[in-house]
């Protein structure tokens, strides 16, 4: 390969990174009442940044076509036509529109950053520094830009997270997430590390996240962070697919009655009560009633694509509760029903809980690096758990879509294009009909 190539393909995989990661807004400062308004008009700089790296996409895309046509199934095409479908029966069309837009190009770009690496060592290399990157610039935010990195008493919303790190994130509830993920990133760099120097560094790294995280206050991501662990491990020990998809959906259900099952079903709500705290989910409880009562009338299509919270419409017809400037559902399936009703939850359900699993079975009968199977597997996993108290689905911006996608996109790939290892020196090579079909050098058999 050229290296103007490799360059390139580096440069690429970093600036996908960067624009998700670290967005084209870091710190927003939320004592500015701007942040009260509704979030009709789209961010000219994010619009620019994501047509660019679009159409580099596409050209990658091309490279790795037999890659890339794997990587699509029908639970995604079905999704993506669904969605249109409400674009063209909501209320706010042109708002639907383009965000419908901005979904599709984030599905392209995260495909095309997942093929870019060339080889494992490559997409090892590139998650370093990008994440080593992210993590800086968050303890910078703390450390010397307090005022928009902390939440604060100043701000003009949820002035209960004063004291709660976010760093250059826009919410602790963004930050939190984002610091499991790259927790998760140090452990899978220091599992594929055979220096026992840099297995110590990338455990650092990923005790820096967990500290931060702690600070975070988040404490949906802190309780899930364990659960994630041992299920995960439950999960990869064994390879019968039934007992799995019990392993995952269970807690993930069972979870789901005990949030929105409160306020659904009296005798849950009465059970929560007992056994937690804050019955309320720090009011989250509000969001959903509103949410569910809002739904009725609109349950086969939604509201359209996108167009239900933050909008001048939403925030200016209640007064009588605050739940309408929630800006979402506080949990995913009930965000993607307001969207796109109850097809599309089903649709969801398909492909993005269904099918990764489906697909990391796959990948344990073949000879497959189980580490980055793991990793996968784990984010998937804490993306579904925190789905039940936040809206992860289809964000156009910011990093948790983009991570749950990634790895969706992952396991789909990892079950389908098999490695092939060299035995002279057990590196990992292309076979010369195709360029990388995942982040490592494989060839189709």
């Amino acid at each position: 390969m050229k290296l103007g190539d490799r360059m390139g393909r580096n440069i690429f995989f970093l600036a996908i990174f960067a624009l998700f990661w670290v967005t084209t807004t870091p710190f927003i400062d939320l004592r500015n009442p701007d942040v009260l308004l509704g979030q009709e008009a789209g961010d000219a700089s994010n619009q620019i940044a994501v047509l660019l790296l679009l159409a580099m996409s596409i050209g990658i895309l091309w490279q790795n076509r037999s890659a890339a046509l794997s990587a699509i199934s029908p639970a995604m095409i079905c999704v993506l036509l669904w969605q249109f479908v409400t674009v063209v029966t909501s209320n706010h069309p042109d708002i639907s529109l383009r965000r419908y837009i901005l979904n599709v190009a984030v599905t392209i770009i995260t495909l095309a950053w997942i093929l870019a690496p060339q080889d494992t060592a490559q997409f090892r290399r590139l998650l370093r520094w990008g994440s080593a990157f992210v993590l800086a610039l968050a303890y910078f935010g703390v450390m010397v830009w307090p005022e928009v990195s902390i939440h604060n008493t100043s701000e003009v919303l949820e002035l209960a997270n004063a004291g709660s790190w976010r760093g250059h994130f826009a919410h602790k509830n963004i930050a939190g997430p984002a610091m499991v993920v790259l927790m998760l990133f140090w452990l899978y760099l220091a599992s594929t590390s055979e220096r026992n120097t840099a297995k110590i560094a990338y455990c650092l790294l990923a005790l820096l996240s967990l500290i931060f995280l702690y600070q975070s206050n988040n404490k949906t991501s802190i309780g899930l962070l364990a659960v994630v662990f041992l299920l995960a491990a439950l999960i990869q020990r064994t390879k019968f697919l039934p007992l799995q998809m019990a392993l995952a959906f269970v807690p993930v259900g069972f979870m789901a009655l005990l949030t929105v099952g409160s306020v659904m079903f009296e005798p849950m709500g009465e059970l929560v009560a007992m056994l937690v705290s804050d019955p309320t989910f720090t009011n989250r409880t509000d969001v959903w009633r509103f949410a569910i009562d809002q739904l009725q009338g609109h349950l086969f299509a939604g509201y359209g694509f996108e167009t239900f919270w933050a909008t001048s419409e939403l925030r200016n017809a209640f007064h009588e509760t605050w739940a309408n400037a929630a800006g979402h559902a506080h949990n995913g399936l009930l965000n993607v029903a307001m969207s796109s009703g109850l097809v599309g939850v089903v649709l969801t359900l398909w492909w993005v809980f269904l099918n990764p699993l489906w697909d990391f079975n796959k990948c344990q009968n073949s000879d497959n690096d189980p580490r980055l199977a793991l990793l996968f597997l784990r984010i998937w996993l804490f993306m579904l758990l925190y789905a039940n108290l936040e809206s992860p689905f289809f964000v156009g911006r910011g990093q948790v879509w983009f991570t749950l996608l990634a790895a969706v996109f992952g396991l789909r790939l990892h079950a389908r294009m098999p490695q092939v290892i060299e035995p002279y020196s057990g590196e990992y090579r292309a076979n010369d009909r195709m360029n990388a079909a995942l982040p490592m050098k494989t060839a189709l058999r």
